[in-house]
């Protein structure tokens, strides 16, 4: 695949993207077209911009440029298109599936649940029908965005698992063993969708004290947030940080003993990576893309999503362990070289080998446990 050109058509930059596509741009020639720049809410939550490396990177480019992206060596070009319910990535697919060339799709799944959940599909239906059956491949990032493609009338064959990429962690985890406390760690919007309070209230039913929380980032629940922790008896035992930068951020999670992830739905979920590749263990629930990522007592463990009692009885379970030791932080650490850039990289490198006939046997990504394999076929 060495001599393919590789373009990737985004709505914007991502930290969670452009480590494996930097380490892509190592092996074979890669464009990414932004439709826009990092947005602006997104850096005001502690994101920087990423680091694209010898990507060449376009901002919104002119018409001649995106033709001339599209028609050039069309035989030796890969097409990968993320967000394609926006009108203009929809042409750029068509367009591109015109030309010849490999075309696929990189992807989060969206809440099939509820009547919002069936309207999305419904949404997705109508505007990939098009060119749904010609695309090549889909990279679904997480179990979810498998079966919400699998819903939406992609073959099992078009589907691949995925996962997203951050960039390794500057500051590991050290060994808090010799603490006093557990430490728990939360990071991400303060909205309802991130259900911190269903965290706070499974706290509250846990007998043991031997712990503390803390919140990073902001948002308008952060009031309403602050009212349960008192109300709840749990004063002392909190505390809402506020916004971090990237690195500040990583460094307190780098001291963590255990970080959770409560939210209703995440179509991945970036922390669980963050976490794991600086050796720090993750309760997540199952309706989240990440979980893909959790291998039960070693790395972390899932609850029931929205189950204030499952997700009590996990916590119960970690907290009652004690903090982590340095042991347990190093392998944790050593299992994520699977998710760092370079391996994500290597993985694309194989599908397309496989797509284009250079291997026969289909890849096989090295992150899936048992478990969750089962939960793309």
């Amino acid at each position: 695949m060495k001599h393919n050109h590789i373009v990737f058509w985004q709505l914007n930059p991502s930290p969670h993207q452009a480590p494996w596509i930097r380490a892509l741009a190592e092996l074979s020639p890669v464009t990414a077209i932004f439709s826009g720049d990092l947005l602006r809410h997104r850096l005001d939550l502690g994101w920087q911009k990423p680091d694209y490396g010898k990507v060449q990177v376009l901002i919104y480019p002119d018409r001649p440029t995106l033709k001339d992206l599209l028609w050039r060596d069309p035989e030796r070009t890969v097409h990968v298109f993320s967000g394609g319910h926006y009108a203009r990535l929809n042409s750029a697919v068509r367009e591109a599936l015109s030309t010849g060339s490999l075309v696929g799709i990189l992807s989060e799944g969206r809440d099939w649940r509820r009547l919002p959940g069936l309207l999305r599909q419904a949404h997705s239906l109508l505007n990939e029908r098009s060119y749904q059956k010609r695309v090549r491949f889909v990279l679904a990032v997480g179990h979810l965005a498998a079966r919400w493609f699998r819903m939406c009338g992609y073959s099992q064959e078009q589907v691949f698992p995925f996962c997203y990429a951050v960039d390794s962690p500057v500051v590991t985890s050290r060994d808090c063993s010799n603490m006093p406390r557990v430490n728990l760690c939360f990071i991400g919007q303060l909205i309802k969708r991130k259900r911190v309070d269903l965290l706070l209230c499974s706290l509250s039913r846990i007998n043991s004290r031997n712990w503390f929380l803390r919140i990073i980032g902001s948002g308008k629940e952060r009031l309403r947030l602050e009212k349960l922790v008192n109300s709840l008896g749990l004063a002392g035992m909190v505390d809402f940080t506020g916004v971090l930068d990237n690195p500040s951020a990583r460094t307190q999670l780098a001291q963590s003993d255990v970080v959770v992830l409560p939210s209703q739905w995440d179509g991945w979920g970036a922390v669980v990576n963050e976490a794991l590749m600086s050796g720090v263990p993750v309760i997540c629930n199952d309706f989240c893309g990440a979980s893909d990522l959790i291998q039960p007592i070693f790395n972390g463990e899932l609850f029931e999503c929205g189950s204030v009692d499952s997700l009590a009885v996990v916590l119960d379970k970690w907290i009652s362990r004690g903090p982590l030791d340095v042991l347990a932080r190093q392998k944790i650490r050593s299992w994520s070289r699977c998710i760092e850039g370079e391996a994500v990289a290597r993985y694309f490198i194989q599908v397309v080998d496989y797509l284009t006939g250079s291997a026969l046997e289909r890849p096989k990504a090295s992150w899936l446990s048992e478990d969750a394999v089962s939960l793309y076929y």
